[in-house]
Formats: C-alpha cells, structure tokens, sequence
C-alpha cells in the first residue's frame, strides 16, 4: 500500500446484520428459513443489479488543483527547508505561487508572522474578486487532532496544514501529518480522502525547470542606527553548524554525533567542576569551547586562540534575533584600512561595549571550512599575477557569516588536536591575507583547519593556499 496505512470502514449496515445472525443458535432449516424471508422483502428496495455509484469528494475536487505546491513543500521538507508558502487561482482558473523570499539581507519572517500576512493579502484579494482560491502551506503541530497551530520548535513538527478558502465557500483547513522515523519521514495521508486519492496527490510529479513561485516578496532585514553612528542590522536565519563542521570535518560532523557531545559539555558547564575535569573538553591548546550559559541562552562557541591583534572601527553590526542578540556578526575598516567582518565570539558578555565603543583592538583569527594548494597564478582575466600575489573577498556562497574565500601565503604552520581523546586532528596555520611590503603583518592570522577539510597532504613553508575561512574576533584584553 505504498507510503499510506489505510483501511477501508466497514459498511454499518452490513454489520448490524450479520452480528446477531452470528449469535442466533437455531436449527440449519430455520435460520435459511429467516434468512429467506428478509432477503425477500429486501430485494424491492434494492435490486441486486443496481451498482451504486462512487461519490464524489467534493473537498479534493477543490484543493487537487493545488497539488503541484503539496508535492513542491514535501520536497522542500525532504530537503531541510521548512518555509511556509502559498499559491492562488486566478481569474482565468490558472494557479501561480506566492512565496516571501530570504534576501541578502538573510532575514526570514517567523513562521506565523508570514502565514499571516500571507492570509490578510489574499483575503483582501478574493474579497475583491481577484482571485477564485488560495492556498497556505506550513508546517504544524497538526496530527489528526484538530491543531493547526505553526510548528516552531523542535517536537513540534507533526505535519503539513492547508488553510484555504475557495470564493462561495468557508474557509477550511487540513492536514498531512507525517513521523520522523530513522532520520526518514513517513507521511501519513489525508485522513478525510481515500487511498485513490492520496495516491493521486503524492504521485503527482513536477515539472522539471518550471518556475513555481512567479510571484515572490522579499523581506528585508530591520535596521537602525544607535547613537554611537553604528547601523545595526538583524539576522534570523544564520547558525554556527558551519563554522562546528570546519572544527570536526565536513564528513565526521555529517556521520558522528557531535551534536550530542556538545549538548553534554554545555550542560556539565552549568554544575560545579570542584576536580577540573569538564576542562579537559573544552580547553585545548589551540582551540577553546566556549561555554556561554544565561538566562536567555545557553549555546557552546569554537574559538580560535591567538594573539594577533588588530586597530579596529566598528561601522556595523548584525545581530542574530535568533540567538536572542546575544550573538552577531561585526564588520567595519582595520588599521584605517581594510574592511574585515568577524563573527564576535565575546558579544554576549561584551555587548555593551560592542554597541557604544566604535575604536576597538580586537583579537582576530579563523576557521578554515576548505584548503587546496592555489596553483593558477592568472587572474580571470588573463592578467599574470606577482609571485607574492594575496587576497580574500567576501564568500559568495556564504554571505554575512563573515566567510572569505583567500589566497594566501602559508607563512606557518603546526598540528594540533582536539577532544580529550585528540581524535579531531588538524593543523594552526598562519595564513597572510594581504601582502604589505613595511609590515609583514600587516593582515595575518592563525586559523584552524581540521585535516579532513583539506584538498592535499602536505603543507610547506611559504606555499600558496586558497580556500575559505571564517574570521572571528573578540575585544583584546
């Protein structure tokens, strides 16, 4: 039966007839004798020739013309994204999706904020005639029990609602409830259509290259400007698996449980450690992780130890709403320079001075999520580029989480390890980032990489590297 468990109900009728003839305890001749005679006065009422027609569900007439945007939030799902969407039927019968769009700005609307202005904005629209239908899709707590409520934290998860509303009709909401079940999702089915019709909903296919959501809104990111002249920007959208999955290797953090370690560590950060134990897990020679424990959040951070220390403006700021604005991502000009965004390992306990104190020195290192031995020594433009040639530019594939993709000189280097075990080897590189005849330092960091992220075996004295690293920083003491 496919991906759905259902069973068909028993006809009631049938039921009330067969149970007491089941229980009667007579003579054979009698019960045919009984049997006989009601099958008698039956047969007028219904003629066994008579086929009775299969009615027609009106609620999936309506909404299988929605069935590309039921199919399209499945596959966003089966993909990691959990943003609510909507689609509308226009004038013509013809069905188009509406979507709010992340824009570089990397700021999303809550869940229940988008699904409601998405219902005020085609409320308005059907009222007025311009639309015949609409539909809204987001994930809930909904599990056959009524409760369209938004998912929005963990365990809360249960299913897919629909709340539409057909022009001449109610509003309506359903739902497709689903389990997580061995890192899979199992989706349950429509517990108001049958078989037939959930296989004809979930067998639907897409249209490779069509475009789904013609009709899209961004949202951009609340900014202001606080009275030090420092613009403050807000994020919700941005996380620190990145930045764990340079520490312990793109493919171990994908296969071991380091979630599970990190979530143990922080809680032991929170009970007395008369013995110092706890510190052998989070203090290592090159690599901290810092425990941040408030009342509003508890979150564990990598931090790079180092020494290097850079003249530093702040012009700008972007704090994460979702880590309550205790973390953030600081950006500005060094050595009256250089523009450098670092994400700010200190801010939850140093915010105060981040938002009012522009002229700062600060600490800078890094996280390299990706190494290779840099070869070509042409610019895309044919341009032959000097042998001490070196530089970062903003990542294109990660924006605003301060990543840079480098070229750089590998000035240093020397391995080092992590975990109480040291089963998570890597290497402190001392990468130059930009070449300055009077100051060798002029912009050079130390920087983690683990081994797993690198694309060559051998690192040596002086070679050029490139790959992408995050830049964090902290106030010096």
């Amino acid at each position: 039966m496919g991906i759905f468990d259902f069973f068909k109900k028993k006809n009631n009728n049938q039921e009330n007839v067969s149970t007491p003839v089941q229980e009667m305890e007579m003579p054979e001749e009698k019960i045919l004798e009984e049997v006989a005679e009601e099958v008698v006065e039956t047969i007028p009422e219904i003629p066994s020739q008579q086929v009775e027609e299969p009615k027609v569900n009106e609620e999936f007439e309506k909404i299988r013309i929605y069935n590309d945007y039921i199919v399209y939030s499945i596959a966003l799902q089966l993909r990691g994204e959990y943003t609510p969407l909507s689609a509308f039927e226009k004038e013509n019968g013809e069905v188009e999706g509406f979507a709010y769009m992340v824009t570089e700005d990397a700021y999303a609307l809550p869940p229940q904020q988008a699904i409601a202005q998405m219902e005020e904005k085609f409320e308005t629209e059907l009222q007025a005639g311009k639309i015949k239908s609409y539909m809204i899709l987001y994930h809930s707590q909904f599990d056959h029990n009524g409760n369209h409520t938004p998912a929005i934290q963990e365990g809360d998860f249960k299913g897919i609602s629909l709340a539409y509303h057909f022009a001449g009709h109610d509003k309506a909401k359903t739902g497709l409830p689903y389990v997580f079940e061995n890192q899979n999702v199992t989706y349950k089915g429509f517990a108001e259509f049958s078989h037939e019709e959930n296989n004809t909903i979930m067998n639907h296919q897409l249209v490779d290259g069509r475009d789904y959501f013609p009709n899209t809104e961004g949202i951009a990111a609340p900014e202001m400007t606080n009275e030090a002249g420092i613009i403050i920007r807000k994020s919700n959208i941005h996380n620190l698996v990145n930045t764990w999955s340079g520490i312990f290797g793109h493919q171990n953090f994908q296969t071991k449980d380091y979630g599970q370690y990190l979530t143990t560590i922080l809680m032991q950060s929170t009970v007395a450690d008369p013995t110092g134990e706890s510190k052998n897990k989070t203090e290592f020679e090159d690599v901290r992780f810092k425990t941040i424990v408030t009342d509003e959040l508890s979150t564990i951070i990598p931090e790079v130890k180092t020494d290097y220390t850079l003249d530093f403006e702040t012009r700008s700021i972007r704090e994460w709403e979702n880590a309550l604005d205790l973390q953030a991502i600081v950006a500005g000009p060094a050595r009256n320079t250089f523009g450098v965004w670092f994400f700010a390992t200190d801010y939850a306990e140093n915010k105060s001075i981040y938002l009012t104190q522009p002229h700062l020195k600060v600490n800078i290192s890094g996280v390299v999520l990706i190494l290779d031995v840099h070869t070509n020594t042409d610019l895309p433009d044919g341009t032959k580029m000097s042998e001490d040639f070196t530089t970062y530019v903003p990542s294109q594939d990660l924006p605003n989480y301060a990543c840079f993709d480098f070229i750089a000189q590998l000035v240093d280097f020397k391995e080092t390890a992590l975990l109480d075990d040291g089963s998570v080897k890597g290497y402190i590189l001392k990468l130059k980032l930009i070449t300055n005849e009077e100051n060798e330092d002029f912009f050079t960091i130390d920087a983690f990489v683990n081994k797993e992220n690198m694309r060559m075996e051998t690192l040596t004295k002086g070679m050029k590297v490139t790959g992408a690293v995050q830049l964090q920083g902290r106030i010096a003491e």
